[in-house]
């Protein structure tokens, strides 16, 4: 059985001018897979309705549940009021795909885990991002066989250890500057694409 190309592939297109043509992609007004929905939102609410607040929430989602970058549908359209559900609890975790890159953010008692891709990765948005806790060290978009990988987590004592497995290299560590935090002078911070077309 033969497998038809990737657009990529069949434009011929290199490394270079694939990335080049993925960081000009708008998806904020996509389909309905960017939001949890309503009738998810509800099986959410009764799932922790007898929950302990007190104990640790893990959630496993394809793309991230706040608003990274909207403009690459790298959020999902209903955050707000999924961590208005989750707010009551005081360790919750979001382990999410989607992103292609070594990611982690906290917004207050939620921590965001961004899973590498087992493909390639996907380049890292230019603009309107936001400020991120912990930075990490980033990935070559340009090449890909770099920040690909999988992800190693451990749930212990009500806590979540993440370690990147790489294919080229060990583990990914964290890095005291990085793009995704604005201290990049190359980086423009600008209010996020779906803060400007959609009202909430």
């Amino acid at each position: 059985m033969g497998f038809a190309p990737d657009y990529w592939s069949a434009k011929k297109m290199s490394n270079k001018e694939r990335m080049d043509h993925m960081s000009a992609l708008d998806g904020s007004q996509a389909g309905p897979w960017a939001g949890i929905g309503k009738k998810q939102m509800q099986w959410l609410q009764t799932a922790l309705s007898d929950w302990n607040k007190d104990a640790p929430v893990i959630i496993f989602t394809h793309t991230p549940v706040y608003d990274y970058y909207p403009g690459w549908n790298f959020w999902t359209r209903d955050w707000r009021e999924a961590h208005e559900v989750l707010k009551p609890f005081k360790n919750v975790t979001n382990i999410h795909g989607h992103v292609h890159q070594p990611l982690y953010n906290e917004i207050g008692n939620m921590r965001f885990i961004g899973q590498l891709a087992t493909s390639w990765p996907w380049p890292y948005a230019p603009t309107g991002v936001p400020e991120l806790t912990r930075p990490m060290v980033r990935g070559d978009p340009g090449d890909p066989f770099d920040a690909v990988g999988w992800g190693q987590c451990n749930v212990a004592g009500g806590k979540v250890d993440q370690q990147y497995k790489m294919w080229r290299k060990q583990v990914f560590a964290t890095a005291d500057v990085d793009s995704g935090t604005g201290d990049n002078r190359n980086q423009i911070l600008q209010p996020r694409i779906a803060d400007r077309d959609w009202t909430y």
